[in-house]
């Protein structure tokens, strides 16, 4: 991850470009506030949302469908529990049985198995990792939580070189 060449990587100044001349000062209340942004942007990956009803009372002769997904629906729970197939739903019709083996096959790449967890450390920076299980959502979810997660480090690396530097640290955020 190449961030810190980023034309508008938070720190390079005029003095501080991307081509290295000036001092390599890190604005950290900046990349603080990007990690929260990324983390905040996880969090509606990871939460999920209320269970909508499966079983509405509606009055004899009305058939109005049941109420759809609630608002927000989509993170990578949600669609574990409103996509997941099995396999006994469908008998032995043969139709329904190559309709279910296809759409098994793209739900376990895509979406996958597993459960959302924590592990490691959290008690500084980058001990904590997220375990979101298989499938490219999954994986989506795990990479973006590691983009965090660097960023988080590599300030708080700074800050302790900065410490042991005997350099002014005060500037903790």
């Amino acid at each position: 991850m190449a961030l810190e060449y980023d034309p508008d990587w938070p720190g390079l100044t005029d003095k501080n470009d991307a081509s290295g001349s000036g001092s390599p000062e890190l604005n950290r209340p900046e990349i603080k506030r990007i990690a929260g942004n990324l983390r905040t942007a996880l969090d509606a990956l990871i939460t999920e949302t209320q269970a909508p009803a499966r079983f509405v009372a509606h009055a004899p002769g009305d058939n109005s469908p049941l109420p759809g997904p609630p608002s927000g629906a989509g993170s990578l729970p949600d669609l574990r529990r409103e996509c997941g197939l099995a396999a006994e739903r469908y008998g032995s019709w043969r139709a329904a049985q190559s309709f279910y083996a296809a759409a098994n096959v793209a739900f376990s790449q895509l979406v996958g198995e597993g459960a959302i967890k924590h592990d490691g450390d959290s008690r500084s920076p980058g001990g904590e990792h997220l375990q979101a299980g298989t499938g490219a959502y999954a994986d989506l979810v795990t990479r973006a939580d590691a983009a965090a997660q660097a960023l988080l480090t590599m300030v708080d690396s700074y800050d302790r070189a900065e410490q042991a530097n005997g350099a002014d640290a005060s500037r903790e955020v």
